[in-house]
C-alpha cells in the first residue's frame, strides 16, 4: 500500500470517530504543531460551499467542532449569476458566534472595490485575498497570457492594493499554477514580488498550485519570507499527463509528502494555513479528514 493510501485510510478511520463527536456536539482536540504547541488552522468557504448554501450557521458550528480556529470567506460573489449569500457582516457574526476568528476574506468580482474594502474593514478583517488576475481566468486555455497582457494588468493590482491599504487591510495575491510559468523570461509571481514592495502586496501561497506549477514549495515559502500572510493547504499528484485541476487532492492524498512538508512549513512560516479543496463532492467529510490528517502530523504521529 502506498504512503498516501495509508494516510487516507488512517485519517478516514480517525475522522469517522471524530465525526460522531462532532455530530454529538463535542469539539475535537487542539491542533498541534510539531513542537506540540496549539496553532491556528483555517478552512475556506470554497471547501464547503454546497453545505453553506443549505445552512450557513449550522455548517460553521460543525466546522468549529472539528478544531478549526479560522474561517475565510468571500466578500462578494465572483459573478452576478451566482446565488445570493449572506452579507459579509452576517458571515462574520456567524463565524464569531461559533468561536472561530474571521480569517482571510476574498475579493469578489461582482462588486466594487470600495464597497468590499469598506465591508472587510467593518468586520475587522486584516487580509483581503485577490484570487487571480482576470487575464488568466478569461484566457483559452485558462492560465495563458502574454507578457504584454500581464504588464497591462499589473497596475490594476497596484491600485487595488493601495485601496486595501487605505482601508487598513493587507492585499494578498493568491497563486495558481500559471503564476510559476515564465512569461517573457520571468514568472508572474516573481514579477509581482519585484514590482510591488512588501508593505503593499503580500501573498497567499497555495502549496498545491505551486507544486503543480513546478515550484520548489518550501523554497518558495522561505524566499517570500514575511510576505506570506496566508497558506492554502491541499495536495496534488505528480502525474503531469493530467490537467492541472485533475491533479488536485485533499491534503494527504497526493504526492507532496505533507508528513515531511508540514512540519517544515510550520517552522518556516507563521501564517495561518487554510484547508481548501474546491473540487470536493463531500465538503464536510473532506474538512474533517484534512483536520485529522493535520492533527496526526502535528502531533508527531508517524505516517508512512
Amino acid at each position: 500500500m502506498s504512503r498516501r493510501s495509508v494516510i487516507r485510510c488512517t485519517a478516514a478511520g480517525a475522522a469517522a470517530i471524530v465525526l460522531g463527536k462532532v455530530e454529538a456536539g463535542a469539539a475535537a482536540g487542539p491542533l498541534l504543531s510539531s513542537a506540540h504547541r496549539p496553532v491556528t488552522l483555517g478552512l475556506t468557504d470554497a471547501t464547503v460551499r454546497k453545505e453553506l448554501r443549505e445552512d450557513y450557521a449550522g455548517t460553521l458550528r460543525r466546522i468549529a467542532a472539528m478544531g478549526y480556529t479560522h474561517f475565510g470567506f468571500r466578500l462578494a460573489p465572483y459573478s452576478d449569476r451566482e446565488p445570493p449569500e449572506p452579507s459579509a457582516e452576517d458571515k462574520a457574526r456567524m463565524v464569531r458566534d461559533c468561536g472561530m476568528a474571521v480569517g482571510v476574506v476574498r475579493y469578489g468580482f461582482a462588486c466594487g472595490v470600495e464597497e468590499q474594502v469598506d465591508a472587510a474593514a467593518a468586520i475587522g478583517a486584516s487580509v483581503m485575498a485577490y484570487t487571480a488576475a482576470p487575464i488568466f481566468f478569461s484566457s483559452t486555455p485558462m492560465g495563458v497570457a502574454t507578457r504584454a497582457q500581464f504588464d497591462a494588468w499589473l497596475p490594476e493590482l497596484g491600485r487595488l492594493a493601495e485601496a486595501a491599504r487605505a482601508g487598513g487591510l493587507t492585499l494578498a495575491y493568491h497563486n495558481h499554477w500559471w503564476d510559476h510559468a515564465p512569461i517573457g523570461g520571468e514568472a508572474p509571481l516573481r514579477l509581482i514580488a519585484r514590482t510591488y514592495p512588501p508593505g503593499l502586496v503580500a501573498f497567499e501561497i497555495d502549496l498545491a498550485w505551486a507544486y503543480v506549477g513546478g515550484a520548489d514549495v518550501l523554497h518558495l515559502v522561505k524566499s517570500l519570507k514575511e510576505r506570506v500572510v496566508s497558506l492554502h493547504l491541499k495536495d496534488a499528484i505528480g502525474d503531469a499527463s493530467l490537467g492541472p485541476m485533475q491533479r488536485l487532492r485533499l491534503l494527504g492524498g497526493g504526492d507532496m509528502d505533507f508528513a515531511r512538508l508540514l512540519p517544515e512549513i510550520d517552522r518556516t512560516c507563521h501564517a495561518t494555513g487554510y484547508v481548501e479543496l474546491d473540487t470536493t463532492v463531500d465538503g464536510m467529510g473532506d474538512a474533517l479528514r484534512a483536520a485529522e490528517t493535520i492533527r496526526m502530523i502535528r502531533g508527531g504521529r508517524k505516517i508512512r
